[in-house]
């Protein structure tokens, strides 16, 4: 029997993108799909053009989150899968694309894995206009590496069993970051989880790296660190895995790698709240605790003594 496969998009005022996206749906060799785009409140034409796909195809489908509802793209992915009534499920981005034959090898894929939970295939990155291969690494444990940072797929890259997707309930609503790893650890952390990465198969997904905006990306990644955290550690304490906690220290160093240098050194409450959370969840050691706070504070010395050396030279010459 053919498989239906649901492919869920969120989307919030992409009415000059959107379009790609779901030409590229348009475009499958694979004809038994559905495609539910679940609106977050835009207010351009987003709603307009999707209903334009609506009209002319009735595999898509279009949903807006009610009011009262969490915005954000986890919110609307789950009402997607509350409303999916496909065998597998695949979440796409509102700007990004599938390559032509995506989901038929996908599915002819599933069928030789039937007794998996989950597969992953590679995508590409473009980057104005330029598109880069990223290979999926072979791995000891991927558990490991997503609790490490070490993130080797995101949203497009798996194909579900809707009923997998189902059981874990989602995506944690509420998440401005961090969405695609927390599922993921989750996933990785259900006994007896069955999944294939196709390590060595060419990609299949597009995935459209935007310019960053690094002050607004700060506070999602803090914001979201305050969730994530105690919400992955209670479910690595729930399995009985708390020994692998360590390995989520790796977060707290991509937000000194990322966020501190000297124009956001005025960060003081943010690096000690995301200290001590590590330190209460038993990622770091009170050892490591003091030191990170005392090398901060040194830090925040050094820089107030050489603007100041800087403003005494200026003001000499």
């Amino acid at each position: 029997m053919t498989k239906l496969v649901s492919i869920i998009i969120p989307s919030f005022n992409r009415e000059s993108i959107i379009k790609d996206t779901l030409d590229s749906v348009l475009r499958q060799t694979y004809s038994t799909w559905e495609c539910i785009i679940v609106d977050d409140g835009s207010t351009d034409n987003t709603l307009n053009v999707v209903n334009e796909y609506c009209f002319k195809d009735n595999r898509f489908k279009m949903f807006s989150r009610p009011i009262e509802s969490m915005k954000g793209a986890p919110t609307c992915r789950n009402i997607g899968i509350e409303n999916s009534l496909g065998d597998y499920i695949i979440f796409l981005d509102s700007d990004d694309c599938l390559i032509t034959t995506c989901l038929e090898n996908r599915v002819l894929e599933f069928g030789r894995n039937n007794n998996n939970d989950f597969l992953v295939f590679p995508m590409a990155v473009k980057v104005n206009n330029e598109i880069t291969i990223k290979k999926i690494e072979q791995s000891d444990s991927y558990l490991k590496d997503f609790l490490s940072y070490k993130l080797h797929w995101q949203t497009m890259c798996p194909i579900w069993k809707k009923q997998f997707i189902h059981d874990l309930k989602g995506f944690k609503e509420g998440y401005p970051r961090l969405n695609d790893p927390e599922l993921m650890i989750r996933a990785l952390l259900v006994p007896n989880v069955k999944f294939k990465v196709f390590t060595d198969a060419g990609y299949d997904t597009i995935y459209n790296m935007s310019v960053v905006n690094w002050v607004s990306l700060k506070d999602k990644y803090y914001q979201s660190l305050l969730l994530f955290v105690p919400e992955v550690c209670g479910n690595l304490s729930d399995g009985k895995k708390d020994y692998l906690k360590k390995y989520l220290n790796n977060y707290l160093k991509v937000w000194f790698r990322d966020f501190m240098f000297p124009s956001q050194l005025n960060l003081v409450k943010q690096n000690n709240n995301l200290i001590n959370l590590f330190y209460k969840n038993k990622i770091i050691s009170l050892f490591k605790m003091f030191e990170l706070k005392c090398l901060l504070f040194g830090y925040r010395v050094l820089f107030f003594l050489e603007r100041n050396l800087r403003n005494l030279i200026i003001n000499i010459t």
